[in-house]
């Protein structure tokens, strides 16, 4: 098992809650009924988008995470991005920034951005290929969050998140013998970059955890777990989210007292 700080707090946070998707919703208007189910009016917020993809590569980045869960289960997530909202605009127009480990080819040349991409969240609408999902709504100003992304693509002496992304491809390509990448403090470099940036607002995502090890896994955990930190932190405003985990990858183990 990976080390980790376990929270004090006993029972899940109230305020993340299960949101079904409805039939034949895609996962923006999905993402549009959490917003407004955790007031998303409230412009002072920023918001992590988590996934749980459904191919070859997402249960690579899923099984590799079970090591921060009590259950080792594979984990829901494998993309954890921030949500860049335009004022006055639907959803539909939001941009998904994260570091993906496939990188888009020229001109955009990867190191002059530190590997981070902007996409327009319409491009993850698929829920047959992002079955699990999650939106989580952290008390940080978006506007302040997107200033300490532009900081760090242009500084790579930051967190060098393309060291990252190698690392973790050989291991899900299986290329020669590379081990975890979480073992050897190598976190998924999406998950990494939202920690470096909400960490420079002094809001540590992940706590109980080392940033470069951060993963989806530990957002999710945090987010589920830490209620009385995060409320600590901005004088009784409280993380809350909604999520859907439909998506699971058949185990014969008892359900009970597994990790959610």
């Amino acid at each position: 098992m990976l080390r980790q700080i376990r929270s004090k707090d006993k029972s899940p946070n109230s305020n993340v809650t299960k949101l079904k998707r409805s039939k034949n919703e895609g996962n923006v208007a999905w993402c549009e009924r959490a917003m407004q189910a955790i007031r998303a009016a409230d412009k002072k917020n920023t918001y992590i988008l988590l996934l749980g993809g459904s191919d070859t590569m997402a249960f690579r980045l899923r099984a590799a995470q079970s090591h921060l869960r009590e259950d080792m289960l594979p984990s829901f997530w494998s993309e954890a991005m921030l949500l860049a909202l335009k004022d006055d605009n639907p959803l539909e127009s939001a941009d998904a920034i994260y570091v993906p480990l496939i990188q888009p080819e020229g001109p955009a040349f990867s190191p002059r951005n530190n590997g981070v991409v902007a996409r327009p969240l319409r491009d993850f609408d698929n829920p047959d290929r992002y079955p699990n999902i999650a939106l989580i709504a952290l008390p940080v100003a978006q506007s302040i969050v997107l200033d300490y992304v532009e900081k760090f693509r242009k500084s790579r002496s930051t967190l060098d998140a393309l060291e990252h992304v190698v690392r973790w491809l050989a291991y899900a390509w299986g290329a020669g013998n590379t081990a975890n990448p979480l073992y050897e403090n190598y976190g998924l470099p999406s998950a990494c970059m939202l920690e470096t940036v909400f960490a420079a607002v002094n809001l540590d995502i992940t706590p109980g955890l080392e940033s470069r090890v951060s993963c989806p896994e530990a957002i999710w955990v945090a987010a589920r777990f830490w209620q009385s930190y995060f409320k600590e932190f901005k004088s009784g405003n409280e993380l809350a989210g909604r999520y859907w985990t439909p998506h699971e990858y058949l185990i014969d183990e008892p359900k009970k007292n597994m990790q959610g």
